[in-house]
């Protein structure tokens, strides 16, 4: 019998955005005395996908087919550093929701067989999360404060935190498993080339 998982559909940042975040993230994460774990920058297109990898690989081309032919690359523009109440929202860098971003998680959240939006109703809020965990209110605005300083300096110019996104990854993601540790890229979908094809 084959093994099901969760699976989501990110966004990651080009090279130079990832090790800026990355290392916040890091550095964050082992200064929490572990109560905050590490993890990849992403912006999640859809998540809640349950399925075999062979499956979530399936429905990954149908989506990145259809962003091909809609979307097109998908730019991610920084709005701010916030904070929020969720484990998995609790400092992150909020994206402007374009409606081409929007018409892509419909897309990926359509085909993953999950309602389209952030929960309970919300619409969808695209984000790179730079904390994950349960964190006091008043520390989680200081490491936004931190990281707005280390992310966007001085002139909070979020240019330096946007990006295009040309690739879709497909990632294992137990959202049950707190440490992310068992999370693992299962593969990768250039949205660049498949564009080039229609």
């Amino acid at each position: 019998m084959a093994v099901t998982s969760m699976y989501s559909l990110w966004l990651e940042p080009p090279a130079s955005l990832a090790s800026t975040t990355s290392r916040f993230i890091k550095q964050h994460a082992r200064n929490s005395n572990g109560k905050c774990p590490q993890f990849e920058p992403h912006v999640t297109l859809a998540g809640g996908f349950v399925g075999t990898d062979e499956e979530a690989r399936a429905v990954s081309t149908d989506v990145v087919t259809a962003l091909a032919t809609t979307t097109g690359p998908l730019r991610c523009d920084a709005v701010e550093v916030t904070t929020g109440t969720r484990y998995h929202q609790c400092v992150y860098i909020r994206m402007n929701p374009t409606p081409s971003l929007a018409k892509a998680h419909e897309i990926a959240a359509n085909a993953f067989g999950v309602e389209p939006g952030n929960g309970s109703g919300t619409l969808y809020m695209p984000h790179l999360s730079l904390v994950y965990g349960e964190v006091p209110e008043g520390e989680r605005f200081l490491l936004a404060k931190e990281a707005t300083g280390v992310l966007l300096g001085d002139t909070k110019d979020t240019s330096s935190a946007s990006f295009t996104a040309d690739t879709v990854t497909l990632w294992r993601t137990d959202t049950s498993d707190l440490t992310c540790e068992s999370w693992t890229r299962v593969d990768r979908y250039p949205l660049k080339l498949a564009c080039n094809q229609y």
